[in-house]
C-alpha cells in the first residue's frame, strides 16, 4: 500500500510539471550530480584514490545549509534557495495554483499571520530523475554546487568521459574565487530575469481571510549565479567570468537588477562618506554574506597579488614567491605545483579557507561562526605569509632588504641592534583588519569583512547613519565596529575615536623620521664614495656595492650605513607605521637614524661611547629623592638610541642599579627615592654594537646617605 501511495505521488508530480504554466523550461541538467553519489569514491574507506572528503565535508556548515527547510518554504525561493540548496532551477519554483501550507491565526485574534509556500516542496530525487519535482535536487550546498559536471555513469568510468568536467578540469581552476563568489556576494543578481507564477496573497488577517498581495510578480532575478559552470568547457577549460551570469555590485554601483523583478531595499548599499560610497557594505545577511563582493572590489593585493607579482618579478617568478601569492600553487600537492608561468590566482577563498574541512578556528566576534581557516587560528593564518622570513630571535643581516615584516615586528624581534619587544597587537591580525561592517533585520551582523582594509574610527564614527531596521526608521546607526573598536572603545565612544589624534601623530612622526632616514642615508653614500646613477639613487648603489663585500671588511661606517638601511627598510615594508608595535617601531627608527648618521661621519673603526653622569645632590637624607640625568653619544657626537644603565658599586663590585631609555637626542634622567643610609657609588654604562664599543661614565659620582 506504502509502495503504491509513492507511485501515486510521482505520478501526480510529473503530471503537475507539464501542466505548469510556469514551467516552460524545466531545468533540467543532467550534469548536475547529488552528494550521495559522490561520496561512493569521497568518502572514508571507499575504494580508489579519490580525496576522501565527503565525511569532513559533512561536517561543515554548508552539509546543513538548508536542512530547516526555509529555503524552499519561501515564495519562489529568490534569496535564499539558490544558495542554501543544490542546483536550484528557478523555472520550478512555483506551480500554477499555489496554496498555502500554514493557515493558522495567531492567537490573540485578530493578529494576521503570514503565509508560507510551498516552492515544489523538499528536493527528493535528483534533477537528473524526469519524474524529479522539486526546484532543486538537495536540501544543502552539496558537491555539485562547487564541482560542476560530475560524470553520472559508473565510476570506474570517472576520468574517461568527456563531458565528466568536474574530475578532468585543471585542479588549478578549484582557486576560481567565483566558484565561492556565486553565492558569497550577497545582493548580487543573475543578469537574466525569469517568468514565475505570481504569489496571491500573502498573510491571513485574524479571521483566517486572505490579504491580497500589494505586489504581485511575475517576473524573478535570483540572487545567485544559475548554471555558472565554474570549472569550464571541456574544449577550452576556461572559467567563465562570474560577471558573465551574476551582477556583483562595487561601490558606486548603477544598479543593475531589473527593477520590476527586485526591491529597491534588496539592492546593495554602502556606507557613505560626505555622499561618497566606501568600500564597506551596509546591507548584510544572518553572519555577513558578502565576502566575496568584499574581496574583489576592496582590497588591493590579495585579489590582485599574482598579477602584482609578475608586474615586478615577470611572467615566470619563483616558487618563492608563489607561496603566498597564489592560491592554486598553495592548494596543489607537493607534486604537482605549478610554475610561476602556469599559476591562474591570487589569494582567493582557498588560500585562507579549507572548504572540505570544518577546522578548529572560532570566530572573532561570534565564537560559533566556523571559518574554516587553513590553520587553527586567525592569531597564525595571517603571519605564514605577512613576515620578513626572518628566523625567531634573530636579527637580520646588514644590508639585507626585508619583505613586509608583519610576524618580526608584532612579535619584536629582527631590527640590528635594537633589544626585543613584542607588541600588544600581536595575534589581532582580524580584530583590526576585519571588523563587521553589516547590518540585516535590524541587527549588526558579527562575519568578518574581507575588505582587510583598516576602518580608522574617524572614519567608522564619521559614516551616514542609515536605519537600524524599517520598523524604526527614526533609529539610526554608523558603522558597527571600527579597527580600534574590539579593545579600545569607551562608553560614549562605541568607534575609540579617542583614539585617532594618537594614530595620526604617531604615524606622522614615524613617516617623517623615515624621511629623514632616507635623506640621511643618501648623504652618507656621497661620504662614502658612491654617487646616484640614472637607475638608482646613491643609497641603493652603495647598499648594492657593500653588500658584495665580506662583512668582515666592512668599517665602522659602512656597517653603520647597511645596518640603518636595513632597519629603516623594515619599519617602512611593514607598512603599518608604528600601528602594530609602536615601542619597538620607535625604537628601530631613532637607531636606524644614529646608524644613518654615523655612516655620514665616515669612521673607519669601532670607539667607545662618550657618557656622562651627574646627581642633582651629593647628599640626601633617607627617604628624600636623588635625580639622576646625562648624555650617551657616539665617538663622533651622535646622539646614542637604546637604554643606558646605571650602575651601583656593591662589595667591590659594580652591578646595574636602574636603567632608563635615551630620548632622540641621546640624553636620559632618572629619579629614585634612596632609602638606606650609607656611602655610595654610581656610574653610567652603555653595552657596545655593531658600531660603538661600550664605555662607562667617568668619574665615578659619590652619594651619601644620612
Amino acid at each position: 500500500m506504502l509502495r503504491r501511495s509513492i507511485v501515486v505521488a510521482i505520478v501526480v508530480a510529473a503530471i503537475l510539471v507539464v501542466a505548469a504554466p510556469a514551467m516552460a523550461f524545466n531545468g533540467y541538467r543532467p550534469d548536475y550530480t547529488t552528494s550521495n553519489f559522490c561520496s561512493i569514491c569521497h568518502k572514508a574507506g571507499a575504494p580508489g584514490g579519490a580525496p576522501k572528503v565527503y565525511d569532513q565535508w559533512k561536517e561543515t556548515k554548508h552539509a546543513v545549509a538548508g536542512a530547516d527547510g526555509q529555503a524552499n518554504r519561501l515564495p519562489y525561493g529568490s534569496s535564499c534557495a539558490g544558495c542554501h540548496t543544490s542546483n536550484f532551477s528557478p523555472s520550478k519554483v512555483i506551480m500554477s495554483s499555489p496554496s498555502p501550507v500554514s493557515t493558522t491565526v495567531s492567537s490573540p485574534s485578530p493578529t494576521a499571520t503570514t503565509v508560507n509556500w510551498v516552492t515544489n516542496g523538499i528536493p527528493v530525487l535528483p534533477q537528473s530523475d524526469p519524474s524529479a519535482i522539486a526546484a532543486s535536487s538537495e536540501n544543502f550546498v552539496g558537491c555539485s554546487s562547487c564541482h560542476y559536471g560530475a560524470s553520472t555513469g559508473d565510476a570506474p568510468q570517472y576520468g574517461n568521459d568527456p563531458n565528466d568536467t568536474a574530475h578532468m578540469a585543471p585542479a588549478a581552476n578549484l582557486a576560481n574565487a567565483a566558484i565561492c563568489g556565486q553565492c558569497h556576494s550577497r545582493y548580487s543578481y543573475t543578469v537574466k530575469t525569469y517568468k514565475v507564477a505570481s504569489v496571491p496573497y500573502v498573510a491571513l488577517d485574524g479571521s483566517g481571510s486572505p490579504i491580497p498581495n500589494a505586489k504581485p510578480t511575475t517576473l524573478l532575478q535570483p540572487q545567485y549565479a544559475i548554471g555558472y559552470k565554474m570549472l569550464g568547457a571541456p574544449t577550452s577549460w576556461i572559467p567563465a567570468p562570474l560577471s558573465s551570469v551574476l551582477n556583483v555590485p562595487f561601490p558606486g554601483w548603477t544598479p543593475t537588477p531589473n527593477p520590476s523583478a527586485t526591491k529597491a531595499a534588496g539592492l546593495m548599499k554602502y556606507w557613505q562618506m560626505d555622499g561618497t560610497d566606501t568600500p564597506w557594505v551596509v546591507n548584510g545577511h544572518d553572519g555577513s554574506a558578502t565576502q566575496y563582493t568584499d574581496w574583489s572590489g576592496g582590497a588591493d593585493f590579495h585579489n590582485k597579488s599574482l598579477d602584482a607579482l609578475k608586474a615586478v618579478m615577470g611572467p615566470n617568478p619563483p616558487a618563492t614567491c608563489l607561496k603566498c601569492h597564489s592560491a592554486d600553487y598553495i592548494i596543489a600537492p607537493d607534486n604537482a605545483k605549478p610554475t610561476g608561468a602556469e599559476a591562474k590566482y591570487g589569494i582567493t577563498c582557498v588560500g585562507c579557507h579549507t572548504p572540505h574541512e570544518k577546522g578548529t578556528a572560532k570566530g572573532v566576534w561570534d565564537a560559533a561562526f566556523t571559518p574554516q581557516l587553513r590553520t587553527d587560528s586567525a592569531k597564525t593564518l595571517c603571519v605564514t605569509c605577512h613576515n620578513g622570513e626572518i628566523p625567531e630571535g634573530t636579527t637580520a643581516t646588514p644590508g639585507e632588504e626585508i619583505h613586509h615584516p608583519m610576524k618580526e615586528m608584532m612579535d619584536g624581534y629582527g631590527a640590528i641592534d635594537v633589544a626585543a619587544f613584542p607588541s600588544v597587537h600581536k595575534g589581532k591580525c582580524v580584530q583590526c583588519h576585519m571588523p563587521p561592517t553589516t547590518i540585516s533585520r535590524g541587527d549588526i551582523q558579527l562575519g568578518a569583512n574581507h575588505t582587510f582594509k583598516i576602518i580608522e574610527p574617524a572614519v567608522a564614527a564619521g559614516v551616514t547613519p542609515v536605519p537600524l531596521n524599517a520598523a524604526n526608521p527614526d533609529v539610526k546607526i554608523t558603522m558597527p565596529f571600527s579597527a580600534c573598536t574590539t579593545c579600545h572603545s569607551r562608553p560614549g565612544d562605541d568607534a575609540a575615536v579617542w583614539l585617532q589624534d594618537t594614530i595620526d601623530q604617531r604615524q606622522e612622526w614615524t613617516h617623517a623620521k623615515v624621511d629623514q632616514i632616507w635623506a640621511e642615508l643618501e648623504t652618507a653614500a656621497g661620504v662614502l664614495g658612491y654617487a646616484a646613477t640614472a637607475d638608482d639613487t646613491a643609497t641603493m648603489v652603495a647598499r648594492n656595492a657593500l653588500v658584495a663585500v665580506p662583512s668582515a671588511q666592512w668599517t665602522t661606517a659602512q656597517r653603520a650605513f647597511l645596518s640603518g638601511f636595513t632597519n629603516v627598510e623594515f619599519v617602512q615594508s611593514e607598512g603599518s607605521f608604528g600601528l602594530h608595535n609602536w615601542d619597538y617601531s620607535r625604537e628601530i627608527v631613532n637607531t636606524a637614524m644614529m646608524q644613518a648618521k654615523i655612516a655620514k661621519t665616515g669612521v673607519a673603526v669601532r670607539l667607545p661611547w662618550k657618557i656622562t653622569l651627574k646627581l642633582s645632590k651629593s647628599t640626601v637624607k633617607a627617604g628624600n629623592s636623588v635625580k639622576f640625568s646625562g648624555t650617551v653619544k657616539t665617538s663622533k657626537g651622535v646622539a646614542g638610541a637604546g637604554k643606558v644603565r646605571i650602575m651601583k658599586r656593591v662589595n667591590g663590585a659594580w652591578r646595574t642599579w636602574r636603567s632608563t631609555r635615551l630620548n632622540a637626542t641621546g640624553n636620559y634622567s632618572l629619579t629614585a627615592k634612596l632609602t638606606t643610609k650609607g656611602t655610595f657609588w654610581f656610574r653610567a654604562a652603555m653595552l657596545s654594537n655593531s658600531n660603538n664599543l661600550g664605555a662607562n661614565s667617568t668619574p665615578s659620582r659619590k652619594l651619601v646617605v644620612k
